[in-house]
């Protein structure tokens, strides 16, 4: 089981960085720089094929193409939200027949501004061979202390631009920002992350110039524009993590109409400075488990490392602790040194963990950096984050039930056990709006585990073509349903086998516990066939008893509210005991 925590450690040195005397962009005339604007969305199943098209532009023309991934439409509404005024502003410029779709320089190379993704490299080859009327450059210095961001631009007219003036734009984006997105596994697969998530570059975040453009009134031949943005840069963007390393600024000139056409554009050359010798720091952690829940008792963290100095970084220790235990400590050499601006994933093997579904708290801090203690505290440099607990079973027969949409030949599922790695059923190849046999598996007593239901394309089975749906469960609980996902849905659970009295000639039949997991209230409900004294304890995975619930005559049904306030999260065990034997209920506690 993988976490993944989006962690940026910087590490600097002492030293400025200095702008060069001379003028940023260079005087000599140029072809024109690609600015290829691509409107897009997470809930649309085609856009990480343009992704994947505008990425392989970029690869092919170092230093010449510029992304802005804007997400807008109705293809972007949700949680969470990557949509900006900016995005908006500019997806209500041009008429849009569909999604994705994307301007190429604000060019009408035909049919209109808009393009569909099948254009886009055409079009770009054509931009890339014809002269510009302007070098575009800009030096973008952000403050690692502060966050401050200082942008000093330029734009160098080789020739006279059209018109009596022009617009500047400055526009921040971000890249490795994970988050949901359709059709990603199909059209786009190696930007799928380990825990799932779809790996978004090139994300448009922030307008740092007004919408239309800020103003450049002189654009005659020889002409020469400066212009110096400052910003302050959040933590966040709508609740979305701004990774510093992962900033980027696009910058491009226009034609002076809202619609007019990009002329050229660049990105700025990125700079970092810093007053902090030695350090660490990082942005908010996000733990993404499959399905939110861990079955065994170790799991990988997987962390991203960013070098933010100007000294190579070659190895990093980690301390980790799991629910307040004994830390434990893991070294990591970089395959190779990371110089500023790099990152590299790091996989901290952690064990300890509280198997079988319970909640587990990770706290994950790094204590040195090339052999050299961090002068950050671990309250100042940890990470921390919680583990979710499962849904607990108690009948030994789970069944799937499933009718498909119009487009059966997407839909596929599985149901896995984790304890043992087994795949116990799966299904695929239906037919188009087909309602399967119901399909019956057998549980076994404390195993985890995994139930997750496909669909290729991203849209679900439900309802925009036709009205599939599905539901798994086990016995009277129905575990997951519905029809209405994007690439996957599903849910981990474990299963408890009731202990009845003749199971271990104990005092109590039909044990239930409610809610399971558990917070701090639950319902214990048992029945006992004839009058008995009895005792009812609760104890923990290590077999110590940690709580008293009741002692006394019982008799038929009873029920009884049990607080669960001062447990810790974890498994328990509650036992009813009288002179002929003892039944057990496992349960567990998630805070």
């Amino acid at each position: 089981m993988k976490f993944t925590f989006l962690f940026t450690v910087l590490f600097v040195a002492t030293g400025i960085f200095t702008l060069n005397a001379q003028t940023i962009v260079t005087t000599s005339s140029t072809n024109k720089n690609v600015v290829l604007e691509e409107l897009t969305g997470k809930t649309c199943g085609y856009c990480p094929d343009g992704h994947k098209i505008a990425q392989q532009i970029y690869s092919a023309n170092p230093g010449r193409i510029v992304l802005l991934n804007i997400h807008t439409g109705s293809y972007a509404s949700g949680t969470p939200n990557y949509r900006s005024a900016w995005g908006d502003y500019v997806g209500s410029l041009f008429s849009v027949s569909g999604y994705p779709t994307g301007a190429v320089n604000r060019t009408d190379f035909g049919s209109g501004v808009m393009h569909s993704r099948g254009s886009w490299t055409s079009n770009a080859n054509t931009t890339l061979s014809q002269s510009s009327v302007v070098n575009v450059g800009g030096n973008a210095t952000i403050d690692l202390d502060t966050r401050g961001l200082v942008l000093d631009v330029e734009a160098y007219y080789t020739a006279a631009g059209p018109g009596s003036s022009n617009k500047f734009h400055a526009i921040i984006t971000q890249n490795n920002i994970p988050g949901p997105q359709s059709g990603g596994a199909t059209f786009n697969p190696t930007m799928i992350l380990p825990n799932g998530d779809y790996n978004h570059m090139h994300m448009m975040r922030h307008n740092l110039s007004v919408n239309a453009g800020d103003n450049i009134s002189s654009v005659s031949a020889t002409s020469l524009h400066t212009d110096q943005y400052t910003y302050s840069v959040p933590t966040n963007y709508n609740n979305i993590t701004v990774n510093l390393a992962d900033l980027q600024v696009a910058l491009f000139v226009t034609e002076s109409s809202s619609t007019g056409a990009v002329l050229s554009g660049n990105e700025a050359n990125m700079i970092f400075t810093t007053t902090t010798p030695l350090g660490a720091s990082n942005s908010t952690a996000t733990v993404i488990a499959s399905l939110g829940t861990v079955c065994g008792s170790s799991a990988d963290v997987e962390m991203q490392i960013t070098n933010m100095g100007n000294t190579t970084l070659t190895t990093a220790t980690f301390e980790y602790v799991v629910n307040g235990g004994t830390p434990g400590s893991y070294q990591h050499t970089f395959a190779s040194a990371l110089s500023t601006g790099q990152y590299e994933t790091v996989m901290i093997p952690v064990s300890g963990l509280t198997p079988n579904g319970a909640s587990n708290s990770i706290n994950v801090s790094v204590t040195q950096l090339n052999g050299t203690t961090n002068p950050g505290s671990n309250a100042t440099n940890g990470l921390s984050a919680t583990t979710a607990g499962m849904l607990s079973a108690n009948t030994t027969t789970a069944t799937i039930n499933l009718t498909t949409d119009n487009y059966g030949s997407e839909t596929s599922w599985e149901l896995v056990n984790e304890t043992t790695g087994a795949t116990l059923a799966q299904g695929q190849g239906y037919g188009n709006n087909q309602t399967i046999t119901p399909v019956s598996v057998t549980l076994v007593d404390g195993n985890c585990y995994r139930f997750i239901i496909y669909d290729t394309y991203g849209d679900g089975i439900c309802c925009a073509y036709g009205n599939g749906s599905y539901s798994f469960s086990a016995g009277s609980t129905t575990f997951a349903s519905g029809g209405q996902f994007t690439s996957e849905d599903g849910v981990k659970f474990v299963f408890d086998s009731p202990t009845a009295v003749e199971d271990v000639k104990g005092s109590a039949e039909s044990i239930n516990i409610m809610p399971n997991p558990v917070k701090n209230n639950l319902t214990l409900e048992f029945t006992v066939a004839e009058m008995n004294d009895l005792n009812i304890d609760i104890f923990n995975s290590l077999g110590q008893k940690v709580a008293h619930v009741a002692n006394g005559p019982f008799n038929g049904l009873n029920v009884i509210d049990v607080n669960t306030e001062k447990l810790n999260s974890g498994v328990y065990f509650l036992n009813i005991t009288s002179q002929i034997g003892t039944s057990t209920k496992r349960f567990v506690v998630e805070k």
